[in-house]
């Protein structure tokens, strides 16, 4: 008899602490909207993204000349070139450079999976199956970045879309979890207007940014994955290639 893989997920990243040795691969998600602008910058041709905690990093970046993606509550950082959508981040604006990006929750979340020692990718619904084929025949920590210490619904769902995807290999281990699959089971048919419900919709209408919403719910829209890798102290994310495995 097979055994299967384990799945779980973390509702935010301050609780990654109680989570340790659940996982080999951490799934990072954030899915209003940093995980969407940085799957969607590498798909158009990004060379590299630097993920950064602090905005203070990341304008001394910007002061180098270094093209910089920065936003906080929602709203760019006068410093940057760009803020946290998708929409901004075309290739004829990006191809074959490196990005500096600081994001309110999710570039955050990514340094605490890879301080954890996690082998760390970037996921959410426009990539959910190229997601998925990476974790197959793994454990897997599903960690969304949620609000400033807050679980929200739209990162907690995708978690839940992904331990659905991989319900063949993997074994949901925590009630939690499994109560949130149940959700995402019972509201995979009306998705948009499900998380047109949820706390964080309502800033993006407020900073003229709801038109992300359709593209960052569209599942399967690139199957690009962000995978990370630590460079001379520094985060990078670059495209996963199953050539170079």
């Amino acid at each position: 008899m097979n055994t299967k893989h384990k799945i779980d997920i973390v509702f935010t990243p301050e609780l990654l602490s109680a989570h340790k040795q659940l996982g080999s691969i951490a799934v990072v998600i954030d899915v209003l909207r940093a995980s969407a602008t940085m799957i969607t910058a590498l798909h158009h041709g990004a060379k590299a993204i630097y993920p950064l905690e602090t905005t203070e990093e990341a304008e001394h970046y910007a002061a180098e000349g270094k093209l910089v993606g920065a936003e906080r509550n929602v709203v760019r950082c006068p410093f940057a070139q760009f803020g946290n959508d998708p929409a901004e981040y075309t290739r004829d604006a990006i191809d074959g450079r490196e990005i500096y990006f600081t994001t309110t929750n999710g570039t955050r979340t990514i340094k605490a999976a890879i301080s954890e020692g996690y082998d760390t990718v970037i996921g959410s619904f426009i990539n959910l199956s190229a997601v998925a084929e990476y974790c197959r025949d793994r454990d897997v920590l599903a960690i969304c970045a949620g609000w400033q210490g807050r679980p929200s619904k739209e990162d907690a769902l995708f978690a839940a879309a992904l331990c659905d995807q991989l319900s063949e290999t993997h074994e949901v281990v925590t009630d939690t979890s499994r109560m949130i699959v149940e959700l995402w089971q019972a509201h995979r048919q009306h998705l948009t207007q499900y998380i047109m419900e949820s706390n964080h919709y309502p800033r993006m209408v407020a900073a003229g940014k709801a038109d992300a919403l359709e593209y960052c719910l569209s599942i399967d829209a690139t199957p690009t994955l962000p995978i990370a890798e630590v460079v001379e102290g520094s985060i990078k994310l670059t495209t996963f290639s199953p050539q170079t495995i």
